[in-house]
């Protein structure tokens, strides 16, 4: 009899610990889920402080990248010269 209440103690303490199913997701769940599969967020941090408690820091941006982001990509390692020689051909 005691191993039946023990048995039905640990399905219920397992129960309990299970992660929620994906239809109680809130909204704000979803977007982080989204951003961090699309590679719109990236973890900059994971802290754990002395209590265990869990901190991710997320960063990303919501601009879209334009011409200028692309060129300026593409020139990170030319001279400041040859950047403003580009823009005045564009």
């Amino acid at each position: 009899m005691a191993n039946q209440k023990n048995g039905r103690a640990k399905k219920k303490a397992a129960v309990r610990q299970s992660p929620p199913p994906l239809s109680q997701l809130t909204p704000q769940q979803i977007a982080v889920i989204a951003g961090l599969l699309s590679n719109a967020l990236i973890v900059e941090s994971i802290l754990v402080d002395k209590d265990q408690q869990l901190e991710i820091v997320l960063s990303g941006s919501l601009r879209r990248h334009g011409k200028l982001d692309h060129l300026l990509s593409k020139l990170d390692a030319t001279s400041l010269r040859d950047f403003f020689d580009a823009m005045n051909k564009s």
